[in-house]
């Protein structure tokens, strides 16, 4: 860019929607200093627009399960067409918006607005940030507006690049979803090309949201001005975002070390000198006085819960300044880019109310020691846990053996899993087998449905295993054989032929094996498990869903079995509390198992049966320390 002489800022046009005062010597300082002075003042913003935000989202929240009502009216992936013709549709599409709108307006607009007022010398307010942001609204009351903002809802998420909201900023492709497209090559250069498109996009969109919000441009002149700019001072701006990403990335590191990893470390080293599986009783400490070694297990998961709780507290105090800083610089580069002065900026006002926010930090603290001081003490009553989380093998036995065999569920056995998971579909002359694609082609290399053959020529068929093995499609019947009296089969009903007549012929068979205490009915049709439930009561029945509204455990069923992302604490202990169990799939990750085997759940379905039986010996063998992590590390979140 081109020098200007001092104390011009830009256009007249710019001047007159973003006004920086003249430089002064006396009153201006380095960005650095600035930032120094402008920290109380966000994290202020921070704290406060986070217990609104908090607040805001339990009260939408309540009003929308409320509204998306019991019984079958409940939403959920397995009975979302109902809604279709279902008043509550609209309602809840018009609720969900608004809560989205609420994050946006509070993460990212009111804070964008922050940093505008913070680089222009502005006193800031809380209030008066949001609403600026509610008023910037309007502006994106267009097609391109509506775009930029699904863009940040949906798309940033998945490609990992731009701003995003806390609200969706887990969304995922489905695991289900995502084996399905890594199984083929062309579904996987195409998923990774459009992830790559949408980082592209987000890029060039970079300060899209700053020329709406800063200079009132429409979203198709700020998207236009942003892809603009971005190219001009490529070199420059991701130069600033590298220095500033790695400045984050080492103060995060900084705060770990000193608030997590160098505390944990003393306290592992100090539980592994402390009994295993010593339990506080509190009758008996009530009537006798404490042991030397009572004192020393409360002491230390005192300790352990400060290090957790207060630990957690800083390192999120950490993350939202960050991202604030983050936000910040990108505001500075945005005015750089379209002409402002980014040398000299104007002093701070001196409003910052210092003490009033040492108070708030030392009540904090407060609240965290005598809460770490509960933990200590009732540690045994609260997180102990009498009936470990189940493991039932997906497919028959995962990857034990190939899938849907009856080698499979001997495996599973074998691991003493719980159950086994199959899928049964019907052949064109009415048998059922076992198969879970609509089609052999995958397994077999035979591109036609169960539907269209017979049993006789679906004997034919050889499936072959990961590990070269080969084994034959096999009859619901021949695996009711295998499991009678050894464990439990979640029987799911797939393909076109899932109905109410493969719901009477299921349970006719499994009855005439003797299996009925063995066996679960379980679907994605929840109006097949309805069915099931009413007509067969004493059958066990069993919905899948990956997404759900409203209190999913009145559903007219036995167990609710949630993909991962839709099994939160709150929902599995509303299960619960309904006298119900909840199962959560296809969880094949580490980290996954890591969470629900140490979770509330009732079982896990997964295909890596071995790392689920490796990951609950880790479990085992945590000290307390590694436990209350585990229980309370997303205690700020």
């Amino acid at each position: 860019m081109k020098s200007r002489p001092a104390g011009v800022k830009g256009s007249p046009e710019q001047r007159s929607t973003f006004f920086i005062p003249e430089s002064d010597p006396k009153t201006s300082v380095s960005f650095r200093k600035l930032v120094y002075e402008a920290f109380p003042e966000m994290w202020t913003f921070q704290i406060l627009t986070a217990l609104l935000l908090g607040t805001v989202s339990f009260i939408l929240t309540g009003v929308i399960n409320g509204v998306a009502g019991s019984g079958s009216a409940t939403l959920t992936s397995a009975n979302w067409r109902n809604y279709l013709i279902n008043w509550r549709s609209p309602v809840l599409l018009l609720l969900g918006i608004i809560l989205m709108l609420c994050y946006l307006i509070i993460e990212v607009f009111a804070q964008i607005h922050l940093t505008g007022d913070i680089l222009s010398g502005k006193r800031v307010s809380t209030l008066e940030e949001l609403r600026k942001g509610i008023r910037s609204l309007r502006l994106f009351w267009n097609p391109a507006g509506i775009l930029v903002l699904l863009f940040i809802f949906f798309a940033v998420p998945l490609c990992g690049i731009g701003y995003s909201v806390s609200l969706t900023e887990s969304f995922y492709v489905p695991n289900f979803i995502m084996d399905v497209i890594l199984q083929k090559i062309l579904f996987t250069v195409l998923y990774y090309a459009a992830v790559l498109i949408l980082a592209w996009v987000a890029y060039r969109s970079a300060f899209t949201l700053h020329g709406v919000l800063l200079d009132g441009k429409t979203p198709m002149e700020a998207q236009r001005e942003s892809s603009r700019i971005v190219k001009q001072n490529r070199k420059s701006f991701i130069r600033a975002m590298l220095k500033t990403g790695l400045f984050l990335v080492l103060l995060m590191i900084i705060v770990q070390v000193f608030v997590n990893f160098i505390p944990g470390v003393c306290l592992e080293l100090w539980g592994e000198e402390l009994p295993k599986g010593y339990r506080i009783d509190l009758e008996r400490i009530a009537e006798e006085q404490l042991t030397q070694t009572d004192i020393s297990v409360i002491g230390y998961r005192i300790f352990s819960a400060i290090t957790v709780l207060l630990g957690g507290y800083i390192y999120y105090v950490a993350v939202l300044l960050g991202g604030s800083y983050l936000m910040l610089k990108l505001t500075r580069c945005y005015l750089e880019y379209t002409g402002r002065d980014t040398e000299l900026w104007p002093e701070r006002p001196k409003r910052s109310l210092y003490r009033w926010k040492v108070i708030l930090m030392s009540v904090v603290s407060i609240i965290v020691l005598f809460i770490a001081l509960i933990v200590g003490v009732v540690y045994d009553q609260v997180f102990d846990r009498t009936e470990p989380v189940r493991v039932i093998a997906h497919r028959a036995g995962g990857t034990l053996a190939p899938e849907n065999s009856l080698e499979g569920l001997e495996a599973a056995i074998d691991h003493a899993c719980y159950g086994s998971e199959i899928d049964v579909q019907r052949t064109k002359d009415g048998y059922y087998i076992i198969n879970h694609d609509n089609t052999f082609k995958r397994v077999a290399g035979v591109n036609k449905t169960p539907g269209e053959m017979t049993l006789a020529e679906i004997r034919e068929l050889k499936i072959q295993g990961e590990d070269g093995t080969v084994s034959s499609v096999v009859t619901l019947e021949e695996m009711l054989d295998v499991i009678h009296g050894k464990e439990k089969l979640f029987v799911e009903l797939k393909g076109a032929g899932a109905d109410r007549q493969m719901v009477d012929d299921l349970v006719r068979i499994i009855r005439e094996k003797d299996c009925g205490d063995d066996c679960v009915l379980i679907s994605l049709n929840y109006e097949l498990i309805d069915y099931a439930e009413t007509n067969y009561p004493e059958f066990e029945t069993g919905t899948l869903f990956f997404f759900g509204l409203g209190d999913v455990s009145k559903l007219n069923c036995d167990i609710l079995i949630m993909e991962e992302e839709a099994a939160s604490e709150n929902r599995i202990n509303g299960i619960h509390e309904a006298g119900k169990k909840a199962v959560v799939w296809t969880v094949n990750k580490e980290e996954g198992m890591l969470h629900f085997l140490d979770s509330e759940a009732d079982a896990v379905i997964t295909d890596e049966v071995i790392l689920a039986e490796e990951v609950q010996k880790q479990l085992d063998e945590r000290t307390d320390y590694r436990v209350l992590g585990d229980r309370l590390g997303d205690f700020w979140d």
